[in-house]
């Protein structure tokens, strides 16, 4: 039976070109896609417990994706739950870049979405 899960969450330094800097870090597991919109609702609960433990300058926001999904699909239900979810898009607005990427098992990049803008029509 196809599940979803959370692989990794963690907060990571980085040095960025303004200087040092954090991002939480979170890879996910999507192998039942039609379950996946209440999965990417447990996500962002995760992501809002790890920011409040994170530094508060934290400024950046990966998720990974290894599974059929499509980056632009997680992206535009994330987008969604910002706009109706006050302290996510609180946490979403200190972020200067947040995308999500989807890859292979074995490492290859297959797409990116940024999670900060919609796509211009």
């Amino acid at each position: 039976m196809p599940t979803n899960s959370v692989a990794n969450l963690k907060t990571v330094n980085f040095q960025s070109p303004t200087g040092p800097a954090a991002a939480i870090v979170i890879g996910v597991n999507i192998s039942d896609v039609q379950a996946a919109d209440a999965f990417i609702s447990e996500v962002a609960e995760k992501f809002k417990m790890q920011r409040m433990l994170s530094p508060p300058d934290t400024s950046g926001l990966l998720v990974t994706i290894i599974g059929d999904l499509p980056a632009a699909r997680f992206a535009e239900k994330w987008r969604g739950l910002v706009a109706t979810d006050q302290a996510l898009s609180i946490f979403m607005s200190q972020m200067r870049v947040a995308d999500v990427m989807r890859g292979s098992p074995s490492g290859q990049m297959l797409e990116r979405v940024s999670l900060l803008t919609a796509p211009s029509a």
